[in-house]
């Protein structure tokens, strides 16, 4: 008895497609090119925020294919005294130094770079601040650059 509930199982399943229930779904082609490429939201890739810089970097980033990509680029320091490492009297700082723009256009595949910039302190403790706008949407990242000079007697 058992054997015959068993082969009837068996034949059953093979009848009714071998449990390989296929269905068949139409999808358009924008649909297919929409899930392949899905659009890119604005970052910034490289430098990380909160990231120690110093010297010349590539600064670069995501975004919609063909977007017009506007780069900001500023930097404030404190002035420090060069033995105590303390704050110098108030009106010192932040002392605004570097205050730049690029207009950057990303490729097709949705990525923008800046090839060079020199991310350097003035001799003070310095902070830069990457704020890319595209598309009415920004981003920014922080970094920093607390090397201080190397003092010769």
């Amino acid at each position: 008895m058992n054997a015959f509930i068993l082969i009837s199982c068996l034949l059953f399943s093979l009848a009714s497609g071998g449990g390989n229930n296929k269905r068949v779904i139409s999808i358009s082609s924008e649909e297919i090119i929409e899930k392949s490429n899905p659009a890119a939201a604005l970052s910034i890739l490289f430098p990380k925020n909160n990231q120690k810089v110093r010297g010349e970097y590539k600064i670069y980033g995501k975004a919609r294919p063909g977007a017009k990509v506007e780069l900001h680029i500023s930097s404030t320091y404190f002035k420090t005294a060069r033995d105590e490492r303390q704050k110098i009297s108030k009106g010192e700082g932040p002392i605004n130094r570097m205050n730049r723009k690029f207009s950057l256009t990303a490729d097709r595949s949705g990525t923008w770079v800046l090839k060079s910039i020199e991310l350097l302190n003035a001799g003070w403790e310095e902070s830069f601040v990457i704020k890319a706008t595209a598309d009415k949407k920004s981003v920014s990242v922080r970094v920093y650059d607390n090397t201080r000079p190397v003092r010769m007697d």
